[in-house]
Protein backbone atom coordinates (compact mmCIF):
# COMPACT_ATOMS: atom_id res chain seq x y z
CA UNK A 1 0.00 0.00 0.00
CA UNK A 2 1.50 3.38 -1.02
CA UNK A 3 2.37 5.74 1.82
CA UNK A 4 1.08 8.80 -0.04
CA UNK A 5 -1.29 7.77 -2.81
CA UNK A 6 -2.54 10.28 -5.35
CA UNK A 7 -6.18 9.67 -4.43
CA UNK A 8 -7.97 8.78 -1.20
CA UNK A 9 -11.49 7.48 -1.85
CA UNK A 10 -13.90 7.52 1.11
CA UNK A 11 -16.99 5.34 1.34
CA UNK A 12 -19.42 5.76 4.21
CA UNK A 13 -21.07 2.35 4.72
CA UNK A 14 -24.04 1.17 6.70
CA UNK A 15 -25.78 -2.22 6.56
CA UNK A 16 -26.19 -2.72 2.81
CA UNK A 17 -23.65 -5.50 2.24
CA UNK A 18 -25.07 -6.54 -1.14
CA UNK A 19 -24.84 -2.95 -2.40
CA UNK A 20 -21.55 -1.61 -1.05
CA UNK A 21 -19.65 -4.41 -2.82
CA UNK A 22 -20.46 -2.79 -6.18
CA UNK A 23 -19.06 0.56 -5.07
CA UNK A 24 -15.85 -1.17 -3.97
CA UNK A 25 -15.65 -3.24 -7.16
CA UNK A 26 -15.99 -0.08 -9.26
CA UNK A 27 -12.88 1.33 -7.58
CA UNK A 28 -10.97 -1.94 -8.02
CA UNK A 29 -11.88 -1.99 -11.72
CA UNK A 30 -10.56 1.53 -12.27
CA UNK A 31 -7.90 2.06 -14.91
CA UNK A 32 -6.05 4.23 -12.35
CA UNK A 33 -4.06 2.36 -9.69
CA UNK A 34 -2.54 4.95 -7.35
CA UNK A 35 -5.32 5.13 -4.79
CA UNK A 36 -6.33 4.09 -1.31
CA UNK A 37 -9.91 3.20 -0.42
CA UNK A 38 -11.09 4.04 3.09
CA UNK A 39 -14.41 2.45 3.99
CA UNK A 40 -15.81 3.87 7.22
CA UNK A 41 -18.71 2.00 8.74
CA UNK A 42 -21.36 3.96 10.61
CA UNK A 43 -21.65 1.29 13.28
CA UNK A 44 -22.11 -1.46 10.67
CA UNK A 45 -23.40 -4.93 11.51
CA UNK A 46 -21.15 -7.99 11.23
CA UNK A 47 -22.57 -9.02 7.86
CA UNK A 48 -21.66 -5.68 6.27
CA UNK A 49 -18.21 -5.72 7.87
CA UNK A 50 -17.61 -9.25 6.57
CA UNK A 51 -18.61 -8.23 3.03
CA UNK A 52 -16.14 -5.34 3.09
CA UNK A 53 -13.30 -7.30 4.65
CA UNK A 54 -13.73 -10.01 1.99
CA UNK A 55 -11.85 -7.67 -0.35
CA UNK A 56 -8.19 -8.42 0.30
CA UNK A 57 -6.55 -5.66 -1.75
CA UNK A 58 -4.02 -3.98 0.58
CA UNK A 59 -5.08 -0.53 -0.66
CA UNK A 60 -8.45 -0.98 1.08
CA UNK A 61 -8.83 -0.03 4.75
CA UNK A 62 -11.93 -0.48 6.90
CA UNK A 63 -12.78 1.41 10.07
CA UNK A 64 -16.07 0.87 11.88
CA UNK A 65 -17.39 3.62 14.17
CA UNK A 66 -18.37 2.36 17.61
CA UNK A 67 -21.90 3.78 17.35
CA UNK A 68 -24.27 4.53 14.52
CA UNK A 69 -24.71 8.28 13.91
CA UNK A 70 -27.41 7.97 11.27
CA UNK A 71 -25.72 10.00 8.54
CA UNK A 72 -22.61 10.34 6.41
CA UNK A 73 -21.07 13.28 8.28
CA UNK A 74 -19.22 11.39 11.01
CA UNK A 75 -17.94 8.59 8.70
CA UNK A 76 -16.81 11.10 6.10
CA UNK A 77 -15.05 13.26 8.68
CA UNK A 78 -13.27 10.15 9.98
CA UNK A 79 -12.33 9.17 6.43
CA UNK A 80 -10.83 12.59 5.75
CA UNK A 81 -8.86 12.30 9.00
CA UNK A 82 -7.46 8.96 7.80
CA UNK A 83 -6.79 10.09 4.21
CA UNK A 84 -3.22 10.47 2.93
CA UNK A 85 -3.79 11.23 -0.75
CA UNK A 86 -3.27 14.45 -2.67
CA UNK A 87 -6.94 14.37 -3.63
CA UNK A 88 -9.97 13.16 -1.68
CA UNK A 89 -12.85 11.52 -3.53
CA UNK A 90 -16.16 10.53 -1.94
CA UNK A 91 -18.24 7.58 -3.12
CA UNK A 92 -21.65 6.78 -1.66
CA UNK A 93 -22.09 3.09 -0.93
CA UNK A 94 -24.94 2.82 -3.46
CA UNK A 95 -23.03 4.56 -6.31
CA UNK A 96 -20.39 3.38 -8.77
CA UNK A 97 -17.50 4.82 -10.75
CA UNK A 98 -16.96 4.06 -14.41
CA UNK A 99 -13.41 2.73 -14.99
CA UNK A 100 -12.08 6.04 -16.37
CA UNK A 101 -13.49 8.26 -13.61
CA UNK A 102 -10.48 8.54 -11.31
CA UNK A 103 -7.86 8.98 -14.04
CA UNK A 104 -9.88 11.62 -15.87
CA UNK A 105 -10.59 13.56 -12.71
CA UNK A 106 -6.99 13.52 -11.50
CA UNK A 107 -5.85 14.84 -14.91
CA UNK A 108 -8.53 17.53 -14.74
CA UNK A 109 -7.54 18.61 -11.23
CA UNK A 110 -3.87 18.74 -12.22
CA UNK A 111 -4.65 20.75 -15.35
CA UNK A 112 -7.01 23.31 -13.80
CA UNK A 113 -5.49 23.65 -10.34
CA UNK A 114 -9.00 23.40 -8.90
CA UNK A 115 -9.56 23.13 -5.16
CA UNK A 116 -12.83 21.28 -5.79
CA UNK A 117 -14.34 19.84 -8.94
CA UNK A 118 -17.62 18.14 -9.72
CA UNK A 119 -19.29 16.60 -12.75
CA UNK A 120 -22.69 15.49 -14.05
CA UNK A 121 -23.79 12.03 -12.93
CA UNK A 122 -26.01 9.38 -14.47
CA UNK A 123 -28.93 8.93 -12.09
CA UNK A 124 -30.95 5.73 -12.34
CA UNK A 125 -34.34 6.95 -11.14
CA UNK A 126 -36.25 3.79 -12.00
CA UNK A 127 -35.24 0.41 -13.39
CA UNK A 128 -38.03 -1.07 -15.49
CA UNK A 129 -36.63 -4.61 -15.47
CA UNK A 130 -34.33 -6.71 -13.30
CA UNK A 131 -31.69 -7.32 -15.97
CA UNK A 132 -30.59 -6.46 -19.46
CA UNK A 133 -29.45 -3.37 -21.37
CA UNK A 134 -30.92 0.07 -20.83
CA UNK A 135 -34.43 0.49 -22.23
CA UNK A 136 -35.60 4.04 -22.93
CA UNK A 137 -39.25 2.90 -22.94
CA UNK A 138 -39.24 1.43 -19.44
CA UNK A 139 -36.19 2.76 -17.55
CA UNK A 140 -35.88 6.29 -16.20
CA UNK A 141 -32.40 7.72 -16.36
CA UNK A 142 -31.40 11.36 -15.83
CA UNK A 143 -28.32 13.53 -15.99
CA UNK A 144 -28.07 15.23 -12.59
CA UNK A 145 -25.73 17.95 -11.33
CA UNK A 146 -25.27 19.43 -14.81
CA UNK A 147 -25.03 23.20 -15.27
CA UNK A 148 -25.04 25.02 -18.60
CA UNK A 149 -22.61 27.80 -17.67
CA UNK A 150 -20.09 25.68 -15.78
CA UNK A 151 -20.55 27.67 -12.56
CA UNK A 152 -21.51 26.46 -9.11
CA UNK A 153 -25.17 27.09 -8.31
CA UNK A 154 -26.33 26.44 -4.72
CA UNK A 155 -29.77 25.32 -5.92
CA UNK A 156 -28.25 22.54 -8.04
CA UNK A 157 -27.81 19.42 -5.91
CA UNK A 158 -24.28 18.09 -6.46
CA UNK A 159 -23.93 14.62 -4.97
CA UNK A 160 -20.60 13.98 -3.27
CA UNK A 161 -19.89 10.87 -5.36
CA UNK A 162 -18.84 13.20 -8.19
CA UNK A 163 -16.57 15.46 -6.09
CA UNK A 164 -12.81 15.66 -6.07
CA UNK A 165 -11.20 17.82 -3.38
CA UNK A 166 -7.61 18.69 -2.57
CA UNK A 167 -6.96 17.14 0.83
CA UNK A 168 -5.77 20.38 2.44
CA UNK A 169 -9.00 22.05 1.31
CA UNK A 170 -11.02 19.51 3.31
CA UNK A 171 -9.36 20.76 6.49
CA UNK A 172 -9.54 24.42 5.45
CA UNK A 173 -13.29 24.31 4.77
CA UNK A 174 -13.93 22.32 7.94
CA UNK A 175 -15.83 19.16 8.87
CA UNK A 176 -19.18 18.01 7.57
CA UNK A 177 -21.87 19.17 10.00
CA UNK A 178 -24.10 16.77 11.93
CA UNK A 179 -27.63 16.61 10.55
CA UNK A 180 -29.09 18.42 13.57
CA UNK A 181 -27.00 21.52 12.82
CA UNK A 182 -28.25 22.26 9.29
CA UNK A 183 -31.49 22.35 7.33
CA UNK A 184 -29.58 21.13 4.30
CA UNK A 185 -27.99 17.86 3.40
CA UNK A 186 -24.57 18.03 5.11
CA UNK A 187 -22.89 17.49 1.74
CA UNK A 188 -24.61 20.52 0.18
CA UNK A 189 -23.96 22.65 3.27
CA UNK A 190 -20.24 21.77 3.06
CA UNK A 191 -20.10 22.56 -0.66
CA UNK A 192 -21.87 25.88 -0.20
CA UNK A 193 -19.55 26.75 2.68
CA UNK A 194 -16.56 26.05 0.44
CA UNK A 195 -18.02 28.29 -2.26
CA UNK A 196 -18.64 31.13 0.19
CA UNK A 197 -15.03 30.85 1.34
CA UNK A 198 -13.90 31.50 -2.24
CA UNK A 199 -12.48 28.06 -2.96
CA UNK A 200 -11.69 27.44 -6.62
CA UNK A 201 -14.55 25.22 -7.80
CA UNK A 202 -14.40 23.95 -11.38
CA UNK A 203 -17.00 22.02 -13.33
CA UNK A 204 -15.76 18.90 -15.16
CA UNK A 205 -17.88 18.05 -18.20
CA UNK A 206 -17.26 14.31 -18.09
CA UNK A 207 -19.95 11.76 -17.18
CA UNK A 208 -18.33 8.91 -15.27
CA UNK A 209 -20.42 8.22 -12.14
CA UNK A 210 -23.57 6.11 -11.82
CA UNK A 211 -25.88 6.93 -8.89
CA UNK A 212 -28.81 4.95 -7.47
CA UNK A 213 -30.18 7.04 -4.61
CA UNK A 214 -31.33 5.01 -1.63
CA UNK A 215 -33.22 7.99 -0.23
CA UNK A 216 -35.93 7.78 -2.92
CA UNK A 217 -36.37 3.99 -2.59
CA UNK A 218 -38.74 2.97 0.18
CA UNK A 219 -37.36 0.34 2.57
CA UNK A 220 -33.99 0.37 0.79
CA UNK A 221 -32.19 -0.29 4.09
CA UNK A 222 -34.63 -3.03 5.07
CA UNK A 223 -34.67 -5.06 1.86
CA UNK A 224 -31.21 -6.64 1.48
CA UNK A 225 -31.58 -7.29 -2.27
CA UNK A 226 -31.07 -4.73 -5.05
CA UNK A 227 -31.50 -6.06 -8.59
CA UNK A 228 -30.98 -2.47 -9.78
CA UNK A 229 -27.37 -2.54 -8.60
CA UNK A 230 -26.75 -5.90 -10.23
CA UNK A 231 -28.14 -4.57 -13.49
CA UNK A 232 -26.28 -1.24 -13.30
CA UNK A 233 -23.04 -3.09 -12.63
CA UNK A 234 -23.45 -4.85 -15.99
CA UNK A 235 -23.59 -1.41 -17.61
CA UNK A 236 -20.41 -0.33 -15.84
CA UNK A 237 -18.72 -3.46 -17.15
CA UNK A 238 -20.17 -2.84 -20.62
CA UNK A 239 -17.58 -0.15 -21.35
CA UNK A 240 -17.93 2.80 -23.69
CA UNK A 241 -20.67 1.19 -25.78
CA UNK A 242 -22.92 0.70 -22.75
CA UNK A 243 -22.25 4.25 -21.55
CA UNK A 244 -23.19 5.59 -25.00
CA UNK A 245 -26.49 3.72 -24.75
CA UNK A 246 -27.10 5.21 -21.31
CA UNK A 247 -26.45 8.72 -22.61
CA UNK A 248 -28.74 8.07 -25.59
CA UNK A 249 -31.48 7.15 -23.13
CA UNK A 250 -30.84 10.33 -21.16
CA UNK A 251 -30.96 12.49 -24.30
CA UNK A 252 -34.23 10.97 -25.49
CA UNK A 253 -35.97 11.27 -22.14
CA UNK A 254 -34.73 14.73 -21.20
CA UNK A 255 -35.65 16.08 -24.66
CA UNK A 256 -39.16 14.73 -24.11
CA UNK A 257 -39.36 16.36 -20.68
CA UNK A 258 -38.19 19.68 -22.18
CA UNK A 259 -40.86 19.51 -24.90
CA UNK A 260 -43.57 18.79 -22.31
CA UNK A 261 -42.32 21.64 -20.11
CA UNK A 262 -42.38 24.11 -23.02
CA UNK A 263 -45.94 23.13 -23.91
CA UNK A 264 -47.06 23.50 -20.29
CA UNK A 265 -45.39 26.92 -20.07
CA UNK A 266 -47.06 28.12 -23.26
CA UNK A 267 -50.48 26.98 -21.97
CA UNK A 268 -49.85 28.92 -18.76
CA UNK A 269 -48.69 32.09 -20.52
CA UNK A 270 -51.24 32.09 -23.36
CA UNK A 271 -54.39 30.30 -22.18
CA UNK A 272 -56.57 31.73 -24.98
CA UNK A 273 -54.16 30.44 -27.60
CA UNK A 274 -54.03 27.04 -25.87
CA UNK A 275 -57.81 26.81 -25.98
CA UNK A 276 -57.90 27.78 -29.66
CA UNK A 277 -55.25 25.18 -30.45
CA UNK A 278 -57.19 22.46 -28.65
CA UNK A 279 -60.28 23.36 -30.69
CA UNK A 280 -58.28 23.47 -33.92
CA UNK A 281 -57.15 19.89 -33.43
CA UNK A 282 -60.78 18.77 -33.38
CA UNK A 283 -61.35 20.65 -36.63
CA UNK A 284 -58.26 19.14 -38.29
CA UNK A 285 -56.19 22.34 -38.20
CA UNK A 286 -52.51 22.18 -37.22
CA UNK A 287 -51.93 23.92 -33.84
CA UNK A 288 -48.83 25.76 -35.12
CA UNK A 289 -50.95 27.31 -37.86
CA UNK A 290 -53.26 28.70 -35.18
CA UNK A 291 -50.34 30.06 -33.15
CA UNK A 292 -48.89 31.86 -36.18
CA UNK A 293 -52.32 33.33 -36.97
CA UNK A 294 -52.44 34.71 -33.40
CA UNK A 295 -48.92 36.12 -33.92
CA UNK A 296 -50.06 37.99 -37.03
CA UNK A 297 -48.11 35.87 -39.50
CA UNK A 298 -49.55 35.75 -43.03
CA UNK A 299 -49.74 32.64 -45.19
CA UNK A 300 -46.34 31.82 -46.70
CA UNK A 301 -44.48 34.15 -44.33
CA UNK A 302 -42.90 31.35 -42.26
CA UNK A 303 -41.08 29.84 -45.27
CA UNK A 304 -40.41 33.29 -46.73
CA UNK A 305 -38.65 34.40 -43.54
CA UNK A 306 -36.41 31.32 -43.67
CA UNK A 307 -35.63 31.97 -47.33
CA UNK A 308 -34.61 35.54 -46.59
CA UNK A 309 -32.43 34.34 -43.71
CA UNK A 310 -30.53 31.82 -45.86
CA UNK A 311 -30.46 33.46 -49.32
CA UNK A 312 -30.38 37.22 -48.79
CA UNK A 313 -27.12 39.12 -49.16
CA UNK A 314 -25.30 40.22 -45.98
CA UNK A 315 -25.19 43.94 -45.04
CA UNK A 316 -23.01 46.22 -47.12
CA UNK A 317 -20.09 47.75 -45.25
CA UNK A 318 -19.71 51.35 -46.31
CA UNK A 319 -16.41 53.15 -46.80
CA UNK A 320 -15.11 54.71 -43.57
CA UNK A 321 -17.99 53.10 -41.66
CA UNK A 322 -16.99 51.76 -38.23
CA UNK A 323 -19.08 48.98 -36.73
CA UNK A 324 -18.79 48.01 -33.07
CA UNK A 325 -19.31 44.40 -32.00
CA UNK A 326 -20.01 45.26 -28.37
CA UNK A 327 -23.43 45.35 -26.75
CA UNK A 328 -22.89 48.92 -25.57
CA UNK A 329 -24.39 51.97 -27.23
CA UNK A 330 -21.11 53.10 -28.75
CA UNK A 331 -20.71 52.61 -32.48
CA UNK A 332 -23.29 51.15 -34.82
CA UNK A 333 -23.84 47.78 -33.15
CA UNK A 334 -27.26 47.23 -34.68
CA UNK A 335 -25.99 45.85 -37.99
CA UNK A 336 -23.28 43.52 -36.76
CA UNK A 337 -25.60 40.70 -35.74
CA UNK A 338 -26.46 40.10 -39.40
CA UNK A 339 -22.76 39.79 -40.19
CA UNK A 340 -21.93 37.16 -37.59
CA UNK A 341 -21.29 33.69 -38.95
CA UNK A 342 -20.18 30.56 -37.17
CA UNK A 343 -17.73 30.38 -34.30
CA UNK A 344 -18.67 33.25 -31.95
CA UNK A 345 -19.82 33.67 -28.37
CA UNK A 346 -22.57 36.18 -27.52
CA UNK A 347 -21.87 39.89 -27.40
CA UNK A 348 -20.24 41.34 -24.32
CA UNK A 349 -19.77 44.98 -23.20
CA UNK A 350 -16.40 45.29 -24.94
CA UNK A 351 -16.94 43.09 -28.00
CA UNK A 352 -17.33 39.47 -29.02
CA UNK A 353 -15.01 36.47 -28.52
CA UNK A 354 -14.58 33.69 -31.04
CA UNK A 355 -15.49 30.31 -29.58
CA UNK A 356 -13.25 28.05 -31.65
CA UNK A 357 -10.18 28.07 -33.87
CA UNK A 358 -12.00 29.66 -36.84
CA UNK A 359 -14.74 32.28 -36.73
CA UNK A 360 -16.50 34.01 -39.62
CA UNK A 361 -17.95 37.41 -40.53
CA UNK A 362 -20.07 37.99 -43.64
CA UNK A 363 -20.55 41.34 -45.38
CA UNK A 364 -20.68 42.94 -48.82
CA UNK A 365 -18.28 45.51 -50.26
CA UNK A 366 -18.83 48.00 -53.10
CA UNK A 367 -15.68 48.71 -55.11
CA UNK A 368 -12.21 47.17 -55.11
CA UNK A 369 -8.86 47.43 -53.31
CA UNK A 370 -9.99 48.29 -49.81
CA UNK A 371 -8.52 47.57 -46.41
CA UNK A 372 -10.50 46.30 -43.46
CA UNK A 373 -9.14 47.59 -40.16
CA UNK A 374 -9.98 44.90 -37.59
CA UNK A 375 -9.62 45.95 -33.94
CA UNK A 376 -9.16 43.18 -31.42
CA UNK A 377 -6.84 40.95 -29.45
CA UNK A 378 -6.24 37.36 -28.48
CA UNK A 379 -6.29 35.78 -25.03
CA UNK A 380 -2.56 35.06 -25.02
CA UNK A 381 0.20 37.50 -26.00
CA UNK A 382 2.29 35.99 -28.78
CA UNK A 383 -0.62 34.24 -30.48
CA UNK A 384 -0.60 34.43 -34.26
CA UNK A 385 -3.81 35.62 -35.93
CA UNK A 386 -4.55 34.53 -39.49
CA UNK A 387 -7.11 36.27 -41.70
CA UNK A 388 -8.68 34.68 -44.76
CA UNK A 389 -10.89 36.44 -47.32
CA UNK A 390 -13.22 34.10 -49.18
CA UNK A 391 -11.13 31.15 -47.93
CA UNK A 392 -7.85 32.65 -49.22
CA UNK A 393 -5.16 33.58 -46.64
CA UNK A 394 -4.34 37.30 -46.92
CA UNK A 395 -2.69 38.21 -43.59
CA UNK A 396 -0.79 36.41 -40.82
CA UNK A 397 0.29 38.62 -37.92
CA UNK A 398 1.36 38.07 -34.29
CA UNK A 399 -0.63 39.70 -31.54
CA UNK A 400 1.49 41.97 -29.35
CA UNK A 401 -0.61 44.63 -27.64
CA UNK A 402 -3.72 44.69 -25.46
CA UNK A 403 -5.76 46.06 -28.37
CA UNK A 404 -4.37 45.89 -31.87
CA UNK A 405 -5.50 46.95 -35.34
CA UNK A 406 -4.99 44.35 -38.06
CA UNK A 407 -5.09 45.68 -41.66
CA UNK A 408 -6.75 43.06 -43.84
CA UNK A 409 -6.71 43.64 -47.64
CA UNK A 410 -10.10 43.29 -49.37
CA UNK A 411 -9.33 43.15 -53.08
CA UNK A 412 -12.67 42.40 -54.74
CA UNK A 413 -16.18 43.78 -54.44
CA UNK A 414 -19.28 41.80 -53.62
CA UNK A 415 -19.88 39.12 -51.00
CA UNK A 416 -16.99 38.81 -48.52
CA UNK A 417 -16.40 35.99 -46.07
CA UNK A 418 -13.79 37.00 -43.49
CA UNK A 419 -12.37 34.13 -41.47
CA UNK A 420 -10.32 34.86 -38.34
CA UNK A 421 -8.17 31.98 -37.04
CA UNK A 422 -6.26 31.51 -33.80
CA UNK A 423 -4.63 28.12 -33.38
CA UNK A 424 -5.37 26.03 -30.28
CA UNK A 425 -7.60 28.53 -28.45
CA UNK A 426 -7.98 27.88 -24.73
CA UNK A 427 -10.08 29.05 -21.83
CA UNK A 428 -9.02 31.55 -19.14
CA UNK A 429 -9.58 28.69 -16.70
CA UNK A 430 -7.02 26.52 -18.52
CA UNK A 431 -4.51 29.37 -18.40
CA UNK A 432 -5.15 30.12 -14.72
CA UNK A 433 -6.47 33.62 -15.50
CA UNK A 434 -10.01 33.24 -14.17
CA UNK A 435 -12.77 30.66 -13.66
CA UNK A 436 -14.21 31.34 -17.14
CA UNK A 437 -14.18 27.92 -18.83
CA UNK A 438 -15.23 29.13 -22.28
CA UNK A 439 -12.80 28.62 -25.14
CA UNK A 440 -11.73 32.11 -26.25
CA UNK A 441 -9.79 32.72 -29.44
CA UNK A 442 -10.00 36.26 -30.87
CA UNK A 443 -11.75 39.21 -29.24
CA UNK A 444 -13.34 41.35 -31.96
CA UNK A 445 -14.05 44.95 -30.95
CA UNK A 446 -14.77 46.77 -34.21
CA UNK A 447 -14.19 46.81 -37.96
CA UNK A 448 -13.75 49.75 -40.34
CA UNK A 449 -13.53 49.68 -44.12
CA UNK A 450 -11.10 52.16 -45.60
CA UNK A 451 -8.63 52.69 -48.44
CA UNK A 452 -4.97 51.59 -48.19
CA UNK A 453 -3.57 55.11 -47.88
CA UNK A 454 -5.89 56.00 -45.01
CA UNK A 455 -5.17 52.70 -43.27
CA UNK A 456 -1.44 53.38 -43.32
CA UNK A 457 -1.99 56.76 -41.68
CA UNK A 458 -4.27 55.31 -38.97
Amino acid sequence: MPEKPTVSIIISAYNRPKVVIYAIKSVLDSDFDDWELIVVGDGCNTETEAAIRAFTDPRIRFHNLAQNTGHQSAPHNKGVEMARGTYVFFLNQDDMYFPDHIANRVAFMDKTGADISWSPILLLQHSGTDSGPIDADHDRLYLDGAVADGKFHPNCFVISSCWAVRREICAAVGPWLPINETRLSPSQEWLFRAHEQGRKMVYHRHVSVMCIHSGVRRYSYVNPESPEHERAWSWIEGGTEARAQLLDCVAIQMAGHLFDAQRALEKHRRPVLAGAQALSRKLGIHPDSVRRFFDGMKRGAWVDDHTKFTKSAPPTLGLDQTLSFSNSNTGDASDTGDMIGRGWHDREPSGRWSSQESAEINFSVTGENHVLAVSGHTLRPGDTVEFLVNRTPVLVEPFNDHEQVFLVPIAASGFTLLTIKVKNPQSPQDLGLSEDNRVLGFHLSAIRLTVPSAARLA
